[in-house]
């Protein structure tokens, strides 16, 4: 079995365990009880909250009926999700981005709307360091760059992809074309680079027209991440929507709000410009 990331391996895991424990139909207290554990650390695993030994998950597959093979692999999952992400040695990264960016190392694709800002895998590193220094509770020099560099490192699967590249759907309100980041050459040089992405081929950018009038996310930017059907954990997982509001995040995974934001994005999407008027509305904002 190929690695999944430690966030992927984590709700893969969460996943299996869950589906094998209802199919044998046992109640979380009778499998909690068997491996040693309270019912609610089960039930933090089955969330994919916690993580779990990787003996306890092969001995609960066991005791699920699972096939020796199957034991393994979940043996593998659970050693898989207990390892240090590739991102994890970037300093200060707060536990609601941490769980995201295990994510977005696995996704296949990446579908997201952003309001006034470029998207994150679209920014250069003095666009991001100035939005890092930005904030509230103003960070150092030295952690502003941390943060833009550790943006700069998520974007090497966009541009420089040792395996397969995440295919990114951006789109973006006009108003993050002249939103001034950084002062006027930090934000031309982030015009200039944004160009220069959309005709990447695996992605599709689109910007969505101040005249495009009232639209289906006026809540704000959000992002779904959609992951591959023969993932490296062996098992897939459902699409994840991420909400980002400045002190934390949400993770929606409910059928309901999937399909919520699914229609929103195609919305959005209908509404916007398509890829080659969104790149003459930038070469616009270039040239004022």
């Amino acid at each position: 079995m190929a690695t999944a990331s430690p966030t992927v391996a984590r709700r893969a895991l969460a996943k299996l365990l869950r589906r094998r424990r209802e199919e044998a139909g046992k109640t979380a207290a009778q499998a909690a009880e068997y491996a040693g554990m309270h019912a609610a650390t089960l039930s933090r695993v089955e969330s994919a909250t916690t993580r779990i030994q990787p003996g306890t998950a092969q001995a609960l597959m066991r005791y699920y009926g699972a096939s020796e093979d199957e034991s393994a692999a979940v043996f593998e999952l659970a050693h898989a999700a207990r390892q240090r992400g590739w991102w994890q040695k970037y300093k200060d990264i707060p536990a609601w981005l941490d769980a995201y960016i295990g994510l977005e190392t696995d996704a296949e694709t990446l579908r997201s709307y952003e309001v006034e800002l470029i998207h994150g895998l679209l920014q250069t590193e003095d666009y991001a360091f100035a939005l890092a220094k930005a904030g509230i509770d103003a960070p150092s020099d030295d952690l502003a760059r941390r943060h833009a560099s550790l943006r700069m490192a998520r974007q090497k699967r966009l541009i420089d992809a040792d395996g397969p590249p995440l295919h990114l759907h951006a789109v973006m309100s006009e108003a993050a074309l002249y939103r001034e980041v950084g002062g006027p050459q930090v934000m031309r040089d982030q015009l200039h680079q944004l160009k220069e992405r959309m005709a990447l081929p695996n992605v599709t950018c689109q910007i969505l027209p101040f005249d495009s009038g009232a639209h289906a996310s006026a809540a704000g930017a959000f992002a779904i991440l959609t992951f591959p059907p023969s993932p490296p954990s062996g098992v897939a997982i459902s699409d994840v929507v991420y909400v980002e509001y400045g002190l934390g995040a949400l993770y929606l995974e409910d059928s309901s709000d999937l399909h919520h934001y699914h229609q929103v994005f195609d919305d959005l999407s209908r509404r916007a410009l398509d890829p080659e008027e969104s790149v003459k509305l930038v070469e616009r904002a270039l040239s004022i």
